[in-house]
């Protein structure tokens, strides 16, 4: 990828992630990643929004890797939601609570509404809830089950990452995690 597109993919990531896809204009983007505006449009012609889709496929991919990642170590979805939980954690303090969800922030924001955006994000939730699905199928869950315990951990774990931002204590992330970890258990 140019050096130029993965610059701007990232400084709006962030800038997404800690204000959401309204809040943020485009030359906040630009003076942030340092690029002219003519290098914005050679890279995403469609502007801001196209911006954007970019930040949710990557953002997609890589949550997708990141669980590939893991699963091939022979961890199980227990581990990983204990790991996950203490990456947040540090994450959140990290970042001093501004970045948020990336996925909620412009889901949210698009507000179910049929959109290029709002499409963007329902596939990138999509495609990650199948890949969590799929490792808990190799786990021996049933497949119905899967795709519903799959679709519990991403809400739960969203919503945790909201109440622990808006509190600056990664308490919500922490009992989530041992709720999900209860439930995983019980198959």
């Amino acid at each position: 990828m140019h050096p130029t597109r993965s610059r701007l993919i990232t400084v709006a990531t962030r800038l997404f992630q800690q204000r959401g896809y309204h809040a943020i204009g485009l030359s906040e983007i630009l003076a942030l990643s340092e690029t002219p505006k003519g290098s914005l449009y050679h890279h995403f012609p469609g502007g801001k929004q196209e911006l954007a889709e970019a930040c949710i496929r990557r953002n997609a991919e890589s949550s997708m890797a990141a669980l590939d990642r893991v699963s091939a170590t022979g961890l199980d979805i227990i581990g990983f939601l204990r790991n996950l939980s203490d990456v947040t954690e540090a994450w959140l303090q990290r970042t001093d609570w501004l970045d948020g969800s990336l996925l909620a922030a412009i889901g949210q924001e698009q507000g179910g509404a049929s959109s290029p955006l709002g499409e963007a994000v329902r596939i990138a939730y999509q495609r990650i809830e199948m890949r969590l699905a799929r490792w808990l199928m190799a786990e021996g869950v049933a497949v119905a089950r899967a795709r519903d315990m799959a679709a519990t951990i991403i809400a739960s774990q969203e919503g945790a990452l909201v109440l622990a931002r808006s509190r600056h204590d990664a308490t919500p992330v922490r009992l989530v995690t041992d709720m999900l970890c209860a439930m995983v258990d019980r198959g």
